[in-house]
């Protein structure tokens, strides 16, 4: 629910390779992510739109659930952050704690708590999300969404009556999970990760790191940090109750992880080598690598070239990791002095569109919609939810992208039933593949391409 389960793509080049007669693009591309659960697609996107300012890129984003519509906007507002409040190294592990851990460090729990301040600001008040936060456009959004995200800001902000106990709601869910299995927890989680996701090919999650987050929620760990505040990005179902608020605990995906988005491979072919089966890097130290790249291009505008004393190598060291330092209560002492107010960086050749909650159900029948996306893409828990008609929102060249199953803790038949699924579902609209798949490889995304009008 709050990651996705392929890599981090950018669909600009996607559709550059597959689509265009001589890899030309037209002027804009409006690209649709349907239910993609985390902005690492749009985040691929904006780091490479330096090598083409000529082209506008509108991303569309629909998701079932407005608090993970405010997830996106502070994972973005963090890669777009001013530099001189944070550095790119900054930027890389603050994304990595909030993206992926239950518990964060105190200055993470600071940063969002100023940020979700400035995010009500932006929200509320049009002028001011043009001058502070200008790739950002909610128009979509209706009003009573926009109260609900302004009560998850305010849930975010540090106040003693926003308590958020994930490290509990993450063991109580864990207990009723596995049931008489959780005294034998660690075999468990063994079997998942080596039967599995390994078996199923995301072989760059490496066993500490796993077993730590199935144990504790924490995914992303390096030994110069501790984690103890609440993440309340995880939050879902979120209720005003007098000066606090009712939740409904933890919810999403605790079996996967959320590896496979920035942690399954890089350009260094070598940082994902292994031997007998240990890998030099864990999928955290991967992740490390991708997000300072795109956050290093975002900012700088340039290339990035790979450093290895940027990243960590902890790939064959069992990291002690200690016990955690669980602070279910919010923290109200300032922690830091610095306030997240500054405009956000530009980009003007990028807009992220925020549309309504209604709108995953009903988008096939909005005529705003019609003949709309280059570009689409449905994630694999969203593939039901696709409704007859959804195909007039397509260009007549558009690119479909239909996230599989392959990189998760599901079985192979599950996973080949879900694949059936999309090539049914392609055959009935008459999509011609874009995956070659004559070859013996598995895909975590399968590309299909219209080639006509309906």
């Amino acid at each position: 629910m709050f990651w996705g389960f392929c890599e981090a793509l950018n669909f600009v080049q996607e559709y550059k390779k597959i689509i265009p007669a001589e890899g030309l693009l037209p002027e804009s591309l409006n690209i649709l992510l349907f239910g993609s659960g985390d902005p690492r697609h749009i985040l691929a996107i904006a780091s490479q739109l330096f090598l083409q300012p000529e082209l506008k890129v509108n991303v569309y984003i629909a998701e079932g659930c407005i608090e993970l519509l405010a997830r996106h906007m502070v994972l973005l507002a963090i890669a777009f952050e001013d530099p001189q409040l944070l550095s790119v190294r900054g930027k890389t592990h603050l994304f990595m704690d909030i993206y992926g851990n239950t518990l964060i460090r105190p200055f993470s729990s600071a940063y969002l708590s100023s940020k979700a301040k400035e995010l009500t600001n932006v929200i509320t008040d049009q002028e001011y999300a043009q001058r502070q936060a200008p790739i950002f456009n909610y128009e979509a959004l209706r009003y009573k969404e926009r109260d609900q995200l302004e009560n998850v800001f305010r849930f975010w902000t540090n106040a003693p009556e926003h308590v958020f106990n994930i490290a509990r709601y993450w063991e109580d869910r864990l207990r009723v999970q596995l049931g008489v299995r959780y005294d034998h927890r660690n075999g468990a989680f063994d079997w998942d990760l080596q039967m599995r996701l390994r078996e199923n090919g995301a072989k760059q999650i490496c066993p500490q790191e796993y077993k730590h987050w199935r144990e504790t929620g924490i995914a992303f760990t390096f030994p110069e940090y501790e984690q103890s505040d609440p993440n309340k990005t995880f939050t879902v179902g979120l209720v005003r109750n007098g000066k606090g608020f009712l939740h409904r605990g933890s919810v999403g995906d605790n079996m996967t992880g959320p590896y496979v988005g920035f942690g399954h491979e890089c350009a260094e072919e070598k940082l994902t080598r292994s031997k007998h089966g240990v890998n030099d890097f864990r999928s955290t130290d991967i992740t490390e690598r991708n997000v300072l790249q795109i956050m290093y291009e975002i900012q700088e505008r340039q290339p990035y070239c790979f450093d290895p004393k940027d990243i960590h190598q902890y790939g064959s060291h069992q990291l002690d990791t200690g016990k955690n330092l669980n602070k279910h209560d919010a923290r109200t002492e300032p922690l830091e002095t610095v306030h997240f107010n500054k405009p956000l960086l530009r980009c003007e050749n990028l807009t992220v569109h925020f549309l309504s909650v209604e709108d995953v159900l009903r988008i096939h029948e909005l005529d705003r919609f019609a003949a709309k996306f280059d570009v689409v893409f449905v994630a694999s828990n969203y593939f039901d939810l696709l409704k007859d008609g959804f195909n007039k929102t397509w260009k007549s060249d558009c690119l479909l992208c239909f996230e599989t199953r392959q990189l998760t803790v599901f079985s192979k038949e599950e996973i080949k039933e879900h694949t059936a699924k999309i090539k049914a579902y392609a055959q009935k609209e008459s999509l011609a593949a874009a995956t070659n798949f004559s070859i013996n490889k598995t895909h975590s995304v399968l590309f299909y391409k219209q080639i006509s009008n309906k």
